[in-house]
């Protein structure tokens, strides 16, 4: 048994029963889980476009969670280009952020 199954759910472990290595449950685990599907792909996006930093929220918190959704789509083979991630990440701030907005 992988570390990994340690801390797996019983209806989890019974897909990733029978593999002999970390590695092996990890990328069963990948396959189950990060499908490259289109609903999948949908969902990220739709997670990214919908995603807002509350009004007086940590900025430094909403640039992690932008990153991780870029992250997430990159892994479905979703590709930005940079202008794009820029405008997003602008659209994506609040209201109080708007005079940088115009700036920029």
């Amino acid at each position: 048994m992988s570390s990994i199954e340690l801390y797996l759910s019983d209806e989890v472990i019974y897909n990733v029963m029978g593999e002999a290595s970390a590695k092996g449950t990890w990328e069963k685990l990948e396959k189950l889980y990060m499908g490259k599907t289109l609903s999948n792909k949908l969902t990220l996006k739709d997670q990214l476009y919908r995603l807002k930093m509350e009004e007086g929220g940590d900025v430094m918190a909403h640039l992690n969670d932008f990153s991780l959704c870029i992250i997430d789509l990159i892994w479905v083979y979703v590709k930005y280009k940079e202008d794009d991630k820029e405008l997003l990440l602008l659209r994506s701030l609040q209201n109080s952020f708007r005079h940088f907005q115009t700036t920029l």
